[in-house]
């Protein structure tokens, strides 16, 4: 990134990423090969982008400031900025034939961008605004995001969280009671929001299961299994491990 173009981006709370990762894996189990259209690195299109990074879809941003889009590469937001559709076909074919996730921002103006890939018959699985043409064509508009009324939980560590997150992170996902997309975005997250948020996991959980996972870091704790301390937030207060 050139010197002097830097356009800090408006990151969300971690929050509403993690709605928007619902969001779509809610469409289905496996967004692998998946294509995602969306427009604009504002507050939403940063987390739909960064949800789509972690559920494991390709995406194709459409942003008119150039530098803007040099600050998303930058900060890890997306893999590619290019400036022609063709360069990002090119990336996302390649990547959507390997059922792979990849992010590329096209600069441009967002009209004209939306009409060429409509003449040039680009199907997007999904759409994050409303085209009609696309939608007709059978493209899914990504619904809005549902409520989910569950404990939020929020854990770091003190000291090399490269090496203790992870173990923190089993244990949270020891917890959750089934199979589900949680599972996923524990594995997955911490690759593509890690530079972001700065080494703190979030999740949703059942009362049961945050109970339980509080529990278990209390037991790591006291074996000497974790032997660095734990910060850990439950719905917004601060939860003491020591007691």
């Amino acid at each position: 990134m050139l010197a002097g173009s830097a356009v800090p981006l408006d990151f969300p709370d971690v929050a509403v990423v993690y709605a928007r990762f619902c969001s779509l894996a809610a469409l289905s189990a496996d967004l692998g090969g998946w294509l995602l259209l969306y427009r604009g690195l504002d507050h939403d299109g940063v987390a739909v982008v960064m949800a789509s990074n972690v559920a494991g879809a390709a995406s194709l941003g459409i942003e008119p400031d150039v530098a803007r889009a040099k600050s998303a590469l930058r900060t890890g937001v997306c893999d590619f900025v290019v400036n022609s559709l063709d360069e990002a076909l090119r990336i996302l074919k390649n990547e959507i034939r390997k059922r792979r996730a990849v992010s590329v921002v096209l600069t441009g103006e967002v009209d004209p961008t939306v009409a060429e890939i409509v003449a040039r018959g680009v199907q997007p699985e999904i759409l994050f605004f409303p085209v009609p043409e696309l939608l007709e064509r059978g493209s899914q508009l990504l619904a809005a995001d549902a409520e989910d009324t569950r404990t939020a939980v929020i854990w770091s560590v003190e000291d090399e969280p490269a090496r203790w997150l992870g173990v923190v992170d089993g244990l949270a996902a020891a917890t959750l009671r089934a199979p589900d997309a949680r599972a996923r975005w524990l594995e997955v997250a911490p690759r593509y929001l890690g530079r972001a948020y700065a080494g703190r996991h979030f999740l949703r959980m059942t009362d049961g299961e945050a109970n339980e996972f509080i529990a278990s870091i209390r037991a790591a704790a006291r074996a000497g299994t974790i032997p660095v301390a734990v910060a850990l937030m439950r719905n917004g207060e601060r939860i003491s491990l020591t007691s």
